[in-house]
């Protein structure tokens, strides 16, 4: 059984793909945000896993990846690490290590709070509208 997918979730991967302009970040592959087959193959993939909530919907811990891509980075720590590396600065990466170090038993009570979904919401909004003068 995999972990609980839930509201604070959808919005954050909804953030990831729209931040990644719906392009996987590894073969960047390019999915049709409005097609729902496309919301299904653009995974939001972390570096490190959902069940850390101290680092759960931080976004230098998440990039999207398509199914394969995702599958592949799975089975293949060091090359999920090299991309990793390559997607974010030295300092976003020790900045999300530190918080998973300093803060590794944070309960989800802390993280999923009202506060945080309107800032996420607010997050994918900004993104999204940012994107729609992109072209």
């Amino acid at each position: 059984m995999g972990i609980k997918r839930t509201k604070w979730d959808k919005v954050f991967s909804d953030y990831i793909r729209e931040r990644d302009h719906w392009t996987c970040q590894r073969c960047l592959k390019t999915y049709n945000k409005y097609n729902p087959n496309g919301r299904r193959a653009l995974h939001c993939s972390h570096y490190i896993g959902r069940s850390n909530w101290s680092t759960r919907i931080e976004p230098t811990n998440a990039m999207a990846l398509c199914y394969g891509c995702h599958r592949f980075l799975g089975s293949n720590p060091s090359d999920h690490k090299r991309l990793w590396q390559s997607r974010f600065s030295v300092k976003e990466r020790r900045l999300l290590k530190q918080r998973k170090n300093t803060k590794p038993n944070i309960q989800k009570k802390y993280v999923a709070t009202e506060e945080n979904y309107k800032r996420l919401k607010n997050m994918l909004k900004e993104v999204s509208d940012m994107n729609e003068f992109d072209w």
